[in-house]
């Protein structure tokens, strides 16, 4: 599920203000470093899920044939398929 940025921001804030009133971190730079930090690293991974949506749905394209032969559900094997190549690359969704 893709977020607006304005919700990533917002979360960023939320999670970054709770780190620092229950004092889990002692920030060495200031909040809006630390804020472009967080939603950068956020929108990276965004990137990745994107691009391993992209690589699942060419390799079902690639075997389509063989798919409506064995009556598969679309959307299952597409989840299967990319649980299994997030898993391999380390890729946390």
């Amino acid at each position: 599920m893709k977020l607006r940025e304005e919700h990533v921001q917002r979360i960023c804030k939320t999670v970054l203000s709770r780190w620092k009133e229950k004092r889990m971190i002692r920030a060495k730079a200031p909040d809006d470093v630390l804020l472009a930090k967080m939603i950068g690293e956020i929108q990276k991974d965004f990137q990745r899920e994107e691009a391993l949506d992209r690589e699942v749905e060419a390799l079902m394209e690639k075997h389509s044939r063989e798919m409506s032969l064995s009556q598969a559900n679309a959307r299952v094997l597409f989840q299967k398929i990319k649980d299994r190549l997030a898993e391999e690359r380390g890729i946390v969704l």
